[in-house]
């Protein structure tokens, strides 16, 4: 897949919920892979991450922050291959509404990142001509024709 996506950030499972939102807005990315012994475990995105920050707010509860991350992410994550095609993956994103997806090497870790953003971009970069002339509601007929 090389629709420009991120390398992929990899903690511990056992990595603080602080050092992990610290290291999100350092890297100013969306998501973390967790990963041990050469086998990812989950995901924990920005999402992830307000569900959490709700949560402590409703609760009255702040301290929670030392928690590991392996208690927050989500496992077994829905995964692209190396191989998967960019419009496969946008089907896989658009359906399942997700914004961030790890791409599996061959060697069954994490070899890269999918972002919402990085496919926008390599489609904006191959297919400038469909991209910029399409209208800004495409389903919109024009109710007359316009010039002489």
């Amino acid at each position: 897949m090389a629709a420009y996506p991120d390398d992929p950030l990899i903690v511990a499972p056992d990595a603080s919920v602080s050092e992990v939102l610290q290291l999100m807005r350092a890297q100013q990315t969306g998501s973390v892979l967790i990963c041990s012994a050469g086998k990812m475990l989950g995901i924990f995105t920005d999402r992830d991450a307000l569900r959490w920050m709700a949560k402590q707010t409703d609760s009255g509860n702040h301290g929670s922050e030392d928690q590991p991350i392996s208690e927050l992410m989500t496992r077994e994550p829905t995964s692209l291959l190396a191989t998967t095609s960019v419009g496969e993956a946008i089907q896989l994103m658009s359906a399942g509404r997700y914004r961030h997806l790890p791409i599996i090497g061959t060697n069954g870790m994490p070899s890269g990142m999918a972002n919402v953003h990085g496919i926008v971009h390599y489609l904006v970069d191959h297919f400038p001509d469909t991209i910029y002339t399409l209208p800004p509601q495409p389903d919109m007929a024009q109710a007359e024709r316009e010039g002489a």
